[in-house]
């Protein structure tokens, strides 16, 4: 029969285990908002100059432009977001 230090010990390391797999999600869940943030804003650029383009008769034109600006302003998030999160850190 396991004794009360063996039980204690058990629920210790199961209790640490579950801290740092709930550290592991948030991370997880953090960059996956953030990879989802530029690939969000890359398409919807890319959707509002194909659009544009159709409508204007210049197709490549906004559609390259859209594309550009989306994955530009998709970066600059993930960055803020970013450096944001390493000056919290200090």
């Amino acid at each position: 029969m396991e004794g009360e230090k063996g039980k204690a010990s058990r629920l210790k390391k199961g209790l640490a285990a579950l801290k740092e797999a709930q550290k592991t999600e948030a991370a997880l869940g953090r960059h996956l908002h953030l990879g989802l943030t530029l690939a969000a804003s890359t398409l919807l650029f890319f959707y509002a100059g194909y659009r544009l383009d159709r409508w204007a008769g210049t197709l490549p034109i906004f559609t390259l432009v859209g594309t550009f600006l989306g994955a530009v302003g998709g970066f600059v998030y993930l960055y803020r977001e970013l450096t944001a999160g390493e000056k919290k850190k200090r």
